[in-house]
């Protein structure tokens, strides 16, 4: 038998699809208060959103009547006629936002608009209007969500932690935030203000806002002007591409939007000039005519649908592509000067005089698996791979690596990556990137089995200034980082103070950021629960990554051999954590096959 829902069900029902967090009730109220034209827009939360989220706003306000049926599912003033649908310049449209936040939560509002010389405010739990009455109330709105999905305990349960929860919060303050430059934002959390955005002419100022110093000294901008489609913006230089998310933004006439494929155009551009595993940052703002995009294909509205698809992803390619060569960023060639050394022209000096003046200081590097001091005197030769005694507590502080001597005819190295070696009749050739990988790797996970890190101290501390999601990341797994030998601190204001880092990472100052993004990274690929042991497993492989590749450069022989001894003490030296190989032997019938 067929049945009508009862209201608070259907919207129950709803809620799951507009509401998955508290950043998603963030999102709907910010962009309503812009939808009603307010030019200073307050935000508070408390406890990551979960006790409350509210929004103080000085726009248009309400009548008492559109106070209680702005809470009915499809109350909506920005539509009357489907033909509408296809030129919407509005955020919300759909009038589903606030009925699903009052369906899992305690909703106040409070509203007046300029010619009322009283507000009204109406009290709504459970999708029922609990009261509603005159009350004293500014010009504009004030929504208060309290308790969220305090009638859905299964979806509260699954909340992340406060500052997982608050870097999303962040995550969608800023989209809504850095496309209006001309209003005024503000937002507290548990009492304390963690942006205070004045108005700006333009976006480059918001960014800075946002942002800071740094990340706007790293961005150029991006302009261009077609049929089609309106590009603006800013695209981060290719040498501050990062390893983490976070700083990619596409947004189309105002509003803030997701695309894989839009995102590939912008990858495509970046290609030869930025490594594989990094992303660069960019804000790009793109104006089409609003009948040839379709914002009404997810319930969020946070994925779009062009109608000029494929054309607009080849002209944000070419756009990107034209910024960075403008701002000389890609490899060009002059074939008139192909192969001829660059001699400086400086008068009244020999070239060779203003040489000597600017010879580059070379970059002081070393290996952590070599320790001169430990070469033992009297050992014999030996050209196979030695075992490691066990350290006893009073050595807990020294190398890890026991005394050994080596033979220097036992070593070839064949540029920076590779390591040959004699092996019986056979020669074994070693990787030393993936042999550190695997090194390292056991190494970490004997720290976490053990729990007796190893952390080499800096000279001094550290200071680093971070954007607040990586703050907030670095912040919520101190704890668990110093099981592994990282000493960070919090410093408060968003940023840290560097101690210390685990043994075999650099600890020279210009290598610190490049570090803490590294980990950052890591850290948001990762989930963490109580048993910070579960997952010590999958961390320990991404730090045993990092830890190699720190590491540039040839070895000295002595280094070659102690790398191939501890990777044969290793419990499995012949692959990397992730199954590629660390070593392999060319045996005499591999070598006939080259003659």
């Amino acid at each position: 038998m067929l049945k009508l829902l009862p209201a608070n069900i259907s919207n129950l029902i709803a809620a799951g699809e507009v509401v998955g967090r508290p950043a998603s009730v963030v999102k709907e109220l910010l962009e309503n208060s812009i939808d009603a034209r307010a030019d200073t827009i307050q935000l508070i939360v408390t406890d990551a959103g979960r006790t409350l989220i509210q929004v103080i706003d000085n726009g248009s306000g309400m009548t008492p009547g559109d106070a209680e049926l702005c809470f009915e599912r499809h109350a909506t003033s920005k539509i009357d006629r489907a033909e509408d649908l296809e030129s919407i310049s509005t955020y919300g449209f759909r009038g589903e936002a606030l009925a699903s936040i009052a369906a899992v939560a305690h909703v106040t509002l409070r509203t007046r608009q300029a010619d009322s010389e009283v507000g009204w405010q109406v009290e709504v739990s459970e999708s029922r209007i609990i009261s509603s009455h005159e009350a004293s109330s500014p010009i504009g709105s004030s929504f208060e969500v309290r308790n969220l999905f305090y009638n859905v305990p299964a979806r509260r349960k699954f909340l992340k932690s406060d500052n997982t929860e608050l870097r999303h919060i962040i995550q969608e303050f800023i989209r809504v935030a850095v496309t209006r430059p001309e209003l005024r934002f503000k937002m507290f959390s548990n009492g304390k203000v963690l942006y205070d955005l004045r108005t700006a002419t333009n976006t480059k100022q918001r960014i800075y806002d946002l942002f800071g110093r740094e990340l706007i000294n790293s961005l150029v901008e991006i302009c261009t002007d077609t049929s089609v489609v309106k590009i603006s913006g800013h695209i981060g230089k290719p040498e501050s591409a990062r390893k983490t998310s976070g700083n990619q933004y596409f947004f189309v006439n105002g509003r803030y939007f997701r695309s894989p494929y839009m995102h590939k155009a912008v990858m495509r551009a970046y290609e030869q000039l930025i490594p594989d595993d990094t992303l660069p940052t960019y804000f790009i703002f793109l104006e089409t005519p609003l009948e040839r995009v379709d914002v009404n294909i997810h319930p969020t509205k946070s994925e779009v649908k062009f109608e000029d698809e494929q054309m607009i992803f080849e002209i944000i390619m070419a756009s990107v592509r034209e910024s960075l060569g403008k701002n000389s960023f890609v490899p060009s060639i002059d074939f008139d000067t192909v192969g001829m050394p660059e001699i400086p022209n400086m008068p009244g000096r020999s070239a060779l005089e203003y040489g000597m003046e600017h010879i580059r200081m070379p970059r002081i590097d070393y290996d952590p698996l070599f320790n001169p001091f430990d070469i033992g005197k009297d050992r014999e030769f030996s050209t196979i791979p030695s075992q490691i005694r066990p350290v006893g507590e009073e050595q807990e502080e020294q190398m890890l690596f026991e005394e050994r001597a080596i033979s220097r005819t036992s070593i070839l190295r064949a540029g920076s990556s590779y390591i040959l070696s004699q092996y019986g009749e056979a020669i074994l050739l070693v990787h030393t990137s993936r042999a550190r990988e695997r090194i390292w790797y056991e190494r970490y996970l004997s720290m976490l089995s053990d729990e007796k890190p190893l952390t080499q101290q800096t000279l001094f501390p550290r200071n680093i200034q971070l954007q607040s999601e990586d703050y907030l990341t670095l912040a919520e797994h101190l704890e668990e980082l110093s099981k592994l030998g990282f000493d960070i601190r919090d410093f408060g204001g968003n940023s840290v103070a560097v101690y210390g880092v685990p043994l075999g990472y650099s600890v020279a100052e210009g290598d610190t950021p490049a570090l803490l993004d590294s980990l950052v990274a890591s850290l948001r690929e990762q989930t963490f629960t109580a048993d910070f042991a579960e997952y010590g497993e999958v961390l320990a492989r991404k730090l045993a990554i990092s830890a190699a590749r720190s590491h540039t450069g040839p070895l000295s022989d002595t280094q070659a051999q102690i790398l191939v001894d501890e990777l044969f003490d290793c419990k499995e030296s012949r692959l990397t954590p992730d199954g590629r190989k660390c070593m392999s032997v060319i045996t005499v019938k591999d070598l006939e096959k080259y003659l």
